[in-house]
């Protein structure tokens, strides 16, 4: 018994590295997952989808807004759906919880692979960075069709690695050229790919291969890699899982292929129509690799100059994954950063490569280049001091109203940071360079966990729909099971709006979206853009509605900015019941249609 207890202390001390970067990584990922409400149009949607496939039994094609949810594939849906259905849960953190495992998956498999390309200390470097990326945690900790894209686009790198390299790295400067996997890593791949497809269509394929293509191009190895990597088995798997849903939808809806044609033109600024603003990404990538961006920067330049140019073997495979697609998201006129979650392990992979190449510098006793590593390294120490110091006085002036309550817990997390540093700044001196990254790490899953629990929720208050369900649930009777809405409502109140059916006013609604509607009217040379037709529009078919003989509910929720453009008038027709105040989203108005019969048929001129 003590020796079996003697082997098993032993394992901890040799794996506590690795202990820690899970429980680093736990922490960060699943630490009050469920703290506050749901946040923004992504999560919204996404509980509301995963609410009607099991409500209704809709698992082919959800519907939010009393219309089909066609743009986005299944498989982040499914997921969540089946979840519920199986833990009986419908709250936050179960709508949350998919994207949280993703992220905690996609640390160990950097890990590996880090691991793989360049020895322990680099898988190590890599799985921190990743756990701590500002960016990458919050995307993270949100629902959404990203995080399973991004695991999946991970996995296919990693088992294309696996496939292209069959034995780990001894030294950083690459592997042997002539050594393959198994071919079961191959067909890995392709079934990761195919997943991702069902996560969120065709990028899926994009991005590995932006990644692998140019890869195999510089390490000379195209043919034979490109041989090793196309399996048939693996392709055909690919073909099943990606057309899985596509074909049964388009069988029972041909719409949806005009739909996806359009979501696409929409997200490549090709279609003509967007729902999304212009933007330069490339002002994106300080926040996407904060708090390692001098180091991702630096990583950016490593396989050009010095040392690095020995390391271009293993250092190329990151590299394009990371900077590739960056560069060609930086092309999309419309893109948005959240595109960029599955390229954060390449990144991190650059960051773990870099910061371990560093600290074997910093510790070399002469040369420029060691020097300016201990200047670096020193450098960064100061700016994580200065973060720390610097967010109480951010929140000061951005939020004073909020800035009492929430000040002991950002002192809390400034303190955890302050001594992540010093901690830091002793593992160097005491020569444990594993420690020297984990200590910052360890400091900021602090801060982060501190404000996810306490901080957070003060920001979210004004775009939550839980007081907004409560208060419905306070004003109507216990009888009124259906509320209409006018036009569109925000997703998150079909998720805290519990017991009762949200039913649009008909008419009020698109068919499939707003971007189709645009393409029908253009195809049948309609002019709808104009704002005042458009409102006009509306108000008719709200008071047609209103002055109908049926109701299914007396109860009718529209927004207040709609509601004011419809006056004067339609307080004839409708009696407020309650109106928001003003919020960080779009206030709304319940109101109550009243007796038609006591109601003089005047409105008609009004509205011509």
């Amino acid at each position: 018994m003590p020796e079996a207890s003697a082997s098993a202390e032993s394992w901890v001390r040799r794996r506590a590295p690795e202990l820690a970067l899970l429980v680093i990584a736990a922490t960060m990922f699943l630490g009050r997952l469920g703290a506050m409400d749901l946040w923004g149009k992504r999560e919204q949607r996404a509980s509301a989808e995963a609410l009607d496939t099991i409500e209704h039994d809709n698992w082919l094609v959800a519907y939010i807004q009393c219309r089909p949810r066609l743009e986005k594939p299944p498989l982040p849906r499914w997921t969540i759906a089946a979840l519920m259905k199986v833990t009986g849960l419908q709250d936050e953190w179960i709508v949350r919880l998919p994207n949280a495992l993703s992220a905690l998956a996609m640390v160990g498999l950097v890990y590996g692979l880090g691991r793989r390309m360049a020895g322990r200390s680099v898988g190590l470097a890599s799985g921190l960075a990743l756990a701590s990326t500002f960016f990458f945690v919050i995307e993270s900790r949100q629902a959404g069709n990203d995080g399973p894209l991004a695991f999946f686009t991970t996995l296919a790198l990693y088992a294309a690695f696996r496939r292209l390299h069959g034995v780990p790295a001894e030294e950083p400067c690459g592997l042997p050229a002539e050594t393959l996997g198994g071919r079961g890593w191959s067909l890995l791949m392709w079934v990761a790919m195919g997943l991702g497809f069902l996560s969120k269509g065709p990028i899926a394929v994009v991005l590995p291969a932006l990644a692998v293509v140019p890869y195999l191009v510089l390490a000379r190895r195209f043919k034979a890699g490109s041989r090793a990597l196309l399996d048939g088995w693996g392709v055909l798997a690919f073909l099943i899982l990606a057309l899985s849903w596509p074909v049964p939808v388009l069988l029972s809806d041909p719409r949806a292929f005009d739909i996806w044609k359009l979501e696409m033109g929409q997200k490549a600024g090709a279609a003509g129509i967007t729902h999304h603003r212009q933007r330069n990404f490339a002002v994106e990538w300080p926040w996407m690799t904060a708090p390692w961006t001098l180091v991702a920067t630096w990583a950016v330049l490593l396989p050009f100059f010095g040392r690095g140019r020995e390391e271009r073997p293993t250092v190329w495979f990151p590299w394009f994954w990371a900077v590739g697609n960056f560069a060609m998201f930086c092309l999309w006129s419309v893109a948005k950063p959240n595109y960029y979650v599955p390229c954060e392990p390449g990144v991190a992979l650059l960051v773990g490569l870099t910061s371990v190449r560093l600290l074997a510098l910093a510790r070399e006793a002469r040369g420029a280049a060691s020097s300016r590593a201990r200047r670096f390294l020193q450098f960064h120490w100061v700016a994580m001091i200065a973060m720390a110091v610097a967010a109480p006085i951010l929140a000061r002036i951005n939020v004073p109203e909020l800035f009492p309550s929430i000040l002991p817990w950002i002192l809390a997390g400034s303190v955890a940071m302050v001594l992540s540093v010093a901690l830091s700044v002793w593992a160097w001196c005491r020569r444990a360079d594993e420690a020297v990254m984990a200590s910052l790490v360890g400091g900021l899953t602090v801060a982060v966990t501190i404000g996810y629990a306490a901080v957070v929720p003060h920001f979210n208050a004004d775009k939550s729909h839980r007081g907004l369900a409560a208060e419905l649930d306070r004003v109507l009777p216990r009888d009124a099971k259906t509320v209409m809405f006018f036009r569109e409502l925000d997703e998150g109140l079909w998720f805290y709006l519990r017991g009762r059916t949200l039913a649009a006013v008909p008419g009020s609604t698109p068919e499939t979206n707003k971007g189709m509607d645009l393409v029908v009217a253009a195809r049948e040379n309609r002019l709808i853009y104009d704002e005042r037709e458009r409102i006009k529009r509306d108000r008719k078919i709200l008071v047609d509605w209103l002055e109908g003989a049926k109701h299914e509910s007396p109860y009718v929720l529209i927004r207040a900015r709609s509601y004011d453009l419809f006056n004067p008038g339609l307080d004839e027709l409708v009696t407020p019941i309650f109106r928001e105040p003003e919020l960080d989203r779009h206030p709304l108005v319940l109101l109550r249609v009243r007796d038609q019969r006591a109601v003089a048929s005047g409105i008609g001129a009004d509205r011509k």
